[in-house]
């Protein structure tokens, strides 16, 4: 090992002890013998950048065992490209995806953008910077994700839109550990998924509890806490959330005779849900 690899070794191990403060890492130590999960990675890879000023890969930061096999990865993907000269890559290239995740074509991935293992992510999506998508959602197609907005376990339909900073909750009994003292790990709870509709927008940090149902075209404003299921094109606002409307497919809100303000839709009320009545014609 050269001396320039060895230094690169010790600028990992750094940032491991940065982000485990009271342990002793050596080259060698296995990750999951730090406990670090998906979301530790991603903060791994912010220390990695800081201390050496170089681009952390996606893969070679979802595929590494040991700070050594780290750093050799970093090295062997010619990792000594400059991080400022690193951010005109391709988007796509930009944020990462774990090694059993699925990203769709035309998919981009800002930078620290993260879909965990066993998330799949459909085609022509936009994942903003620092946004999170856990194990076991899936995400249609044509789907914006905000700045750091997270997404646990959800069932995202085709153009739905999570704005920045929005929480999509899986646990509904969230603790760090067992009963017992232990840790919890992946099998010690029961996930109860949120599943938001096609074309639905949840407002820049709105909270959707587990097991919430968000309409087809919904839309929850901004800050909005919502704990009670949304039908389709409710319009809820609030904490705990409540619904005072009805939004057109085109996200603008329908007068008291459920015509669209902004477009030429009108609707009718079928009981609690809302049908379309007039829908203009595409001339495509």
């Amino acid at each position: 090992m050269t001396a320039a690899d060895q230094h690169l070794v010790e600028q990992v191990l750094g940032a491991v002890r940065h982000i485990r403060p009271g342990t002793a890492p050596g080259p060698e130590t296995d990750f999951r013998d730090l406990g670090l999960d998906s979301l530790d990675r991603l903060t791994l890879a912010v220390a990695v950048e800081r201390a050496t000023g170089l681009a952390v890969p996606g893969p070679a930061l979802s595929d590494a065992v040991t700070p050594a096999d780290l750093a050799g990865r970093l090295h062997a993907t010619d990792a000594s490209v400059p991080l400022h000269q690193e951010h005109r890559a391709n988007p796509r290239e930009l944020g990462w995806s774990d090694a059993g995740a699925s990203v769709g074509e035309g998919t981009r991935l800002w930078h620290q953008s993260q879909v965990a293992d066993g998330a799949v992510v459909g085609a022509d999506c936009t994942l903003g910077k620092g946004s999170f998508i856990g194990a076991g959602s899936t995400i249609g197609d044509r789907v914006k994700i905000g700045n750091y907005a997270n997404v646990f376990g959800a069932d995202i339909g085709d153009e739905a839109m999570i704005c920045p900073g929005a929480l999509v909750l899986e646990d509904p009994a969230p603790r760090a550990t067992t009963p017992d003292g232990q840790r919890k790990s992946p099998k010690s709870w029961t996930p109860h998924p949120a599943i938001i509709g096609n074309g639905a927008t949840i407002g820049a940090a709105a909270v959707i509890a587990p097991r919430v149902i968000v309409g087809p075209h919904a839309l929850v404003a901004l800050g909005a806490v919502v704990m009670r299921d949304v039908p389709a094109h409710g319009l809820v606002i609030g904490n705990p959330a409540r619904q005072v409307g009805w939004v057109c497919r085109c996200g603008h809100t329908l007068d008291a005779a459920l015509r669209c303000t902004d477009c030429p839709r009108t609707y009718r009320c079928n009981g609690d849900e809302l049908a379309p009545e007039h829908q203009p014609v595409s001339l495509e």
